[in-house]
């Protein structure tokens, strides 16, 4: 029997890598976001086995509430999701005014994101709505005070969310009726969109919202136009680490 979500896993860490080999401006950012991003693989106990009932290796999740595979998963989606407006926009980062202990404000976030997921499951919210509502109104405070990270939190949505379908498809092909068998049926969102349920899609689309805007507030950085010819690898104007000194995906 295959360990379906492995398999899933394995090809999330794909486009990470991918950004992670042209873009190596953005590769501070990706460390930051993978890191910000581990906490959350602790987070299945939520989802197993009321929103989907996949194998894990050594039947890690039934002994301590994740797996191997939630390491791996939350890694790749954070890698992907948080670099995909920098990338498909041809965008770098730059330092945004000075900031102290940028990881204080991203464990704060965090913290904040897990307890409104865990408030809106006490009344009753399904767990994957209510994270990615948790999602949604973390960013929401945010773009309150860097409303110039609107467009780029929509477009990282957009993207993501495109990159996630993509790799749901291709999911699809190597473990045939997957998502029939692993899956609950939605409560919410009840079909697919070529096969692929879409709660999954809306997952992708909050991971990429709230990918793009939360590390640039958390670690005081901008989005910037990469020039044309300038080599990804030597720009000048990408931070070396947190911005003047210079998270998420959320609950999985």
């Amino acid at each position: 029997m295959t360990y379906e979500f492995l398999v899933m896993a394995l090809l999330f860490l794909v486009p990470g890598a991918v950004f992670w080999l042209v873009r190596a401006d953005l590769r501070w950012l990706m460390r930051r976001a993978v890191l910000a991003s581990l906490p959350f693989a602790a987070t299945e106990g939520l989802f197993y086995p009321e929103y989907w009932t996949p194998r894990f290796l050594f039947g890690l999740a039934d002994r301590i509430g994740f797996g191997v595979e939630d390491v791996l998963f939350v890694a790749g989606l954070g890698a992907f999701s948080s670099c995909a407006y920098a990338v498909a926009f041809r965008r770098t980062v730059v330092p945004r005014g000075e900031g102290t202990r940028p990881w204080w404000r991203a464990v704060g976030g965090i913290a904040a994101m897990l307890a409104l997921t865990g408030l809106l499951l006490a009344v009753g919210v399904p767990i994957l709505y209510a994270a990615v509502a948790a999602m949604g109104v973390c960013t929401g405070v945010v773009l309150v005070g860097r409303p110039e990270l609107v467009l780029p939190s929509l477009l990282g949505a957009v993207v993501s969310c495109v990159i996630y379908l993509g790799l749901c498809l291709l999911f699809a092909r190597l473990v045939p009726g997957v998502f029939e068998r692993t899956w609950r049926p939605s409560l919410l969102l009840p079909g697919r969109f070529l096969g692929v349920p879409w709660d999954e899609l809306l997952y992708g689309a909050g991971a990429g919202l709230v990918a793009t805007a939360f590390p640039a507030w958390a670690f005081r950085f901008a989005f910037a136009p990469l020039p044309w010819g300038e080599p990804t690898s030597r720009n000048p104007r990408a931070p070396r680490g947190p911005p003047a000194a210079p998270p998420g995906p959320p609950p999985r």
